[in-house]
């Protein structure tokens, strides 16, 4: 009796799968830049929503108030006294006020005439530094949470926009051009005068809300120190505080890195809206973002404009401004 043979499978040589695999490996290298355009195409989406939402609870509290928040509340870095902290019952955030005395500068009294006015320091005491708000939070960024110095802190990517060469750590400084700046403030270093600044209304933006930028963005940094950079410490993390509130534009201080990773000092002077790297503290001084070419704003008018790099620099400065009499073309 003859058996039929068993029928025999052919089988992939060396060559066919390694063909197979050049294939494969082709397709993912043209498709690689097509998913990431999409992820970060969708990441500025979720960022533009972010900004407006910050722009609908900043006019929210105007409408509430009568005027827009201050930077700070406070004349020194009091947690969670900042612009920030006080939108949170307009973010649907938890919010509970609290009277704070001033503290580090001695007696203070206010010009013209009496104490502090009632309710002058008020801080969230509602949540601690290192609740974590989403809409704070770019997707380019992706950094929540960070361990500071044995604090757990949260991180924080949009900073409100000061005016041209202001620095509002300063409590002497008493330029009050752009849409934020502090409640207070005095002379000297250590003032034990204080004089109470107006603040900013959408009648007093002068220049136009559709004109005057209030929010930029900024990444989170980490622990430089453990990247190698020298000469560094964390910005981004105290969010609901002074130091991680507000910028300049441009900014004049240099309140995060000293030093580049090469260990050469960051560059004084005016410090404009340009590319930075997240591995660079000193590119922690000036507005930028992870997306390509540019970065997200808030307007005075709520709404959100992508700027590139190549927006020049007298074009930034004006719209820094609220009242200087520019009208930046933001086409």
């Amino acid at each position: 009796m003859i058996r039929p043979r068993p029928s025999q499978r052919s089988a992939f040589t060396l060559i066919e799968l390694l063909v197979v695999i050049a294939i494969i490996a082709i397709l993912i290298g043209l498709l690689l830049p097509a998913v990431q355009k999409v992820r970060e195409a969708a990441a500025r989406m979720q960022c533009t929503n972010n900004l407006k939402q910050i722009g609908l609870a900043l006019h929210n509290y105007h409408d509430v108030n009568n005027r827009f928040p201050y930077q700070n509340v406070h004349i020194n870095d009091s947690p969670r006294c900042n612009w920030i902290a006080h939108l949170f019952p307009y973010f649907e955030q938890p919010f509970t006020p609290q009277v704070r005395p001033a503290t580090g500068y001695g007696t203070i009294t206010v010009t013209p005439g009496g104490n502090a006015p009632s309710g002058s320091f008020v801080r969230n005491i509602a949540v601690n530094d290192d609740y974590f708000a989403k809409v704070l939070i770019c997707p380019s960024d992706g950094q929540k949470l960070r361990d500071v110095a044995g604090e757990r802190l949260a991180m924080g990517n949009y900073l409100a926009v000061n005016a041209p060469n202001t620095d509002q750590r300063d409590p002497g400084n008493r330029n009050v051009d752009g849409i934020f700046f502090y409640w207070m403030h005095g002379s000297g270093t250590t003032p034990t005068t204080l004089v109470v600044e107006g603040g900013t209304t959408i009648t007093s933006i002068l220049d136009g809300t559709s004109n005057t930028l209030m929010v930029g963005e900024r990444p989170s940094y980490p622990d430089l120190a453990a990247i190698g950079s020298p000469g560094g410490w964390q910005c981004g993390a105290w969010v609901y505080s002074e130091v991680d509130s507000g910028l300049g534009l441009p900014n004049t201080k240099l309140w995060c890195g000293s030093q580049d990773p090469q260990g050469n000092a960051c560059p004084g002077g005016k410090q404009w809206f340009q590319a930075g790297s997240d591995r660079n503290g000193c590119d922690a001084h000036h507005f930028w973002s992870k997306h390509t070419g540019g970065g997200n704003w808030l307007l005075g008018d709520g709404s959100v404009r992508f700027l590139t790099y190549n927006t020049t620099t007298a074009i930034q400065a004006a719209l820094a401004t609220k009242a200087g009499g520019e009208v930046a073309p933001l086409n």
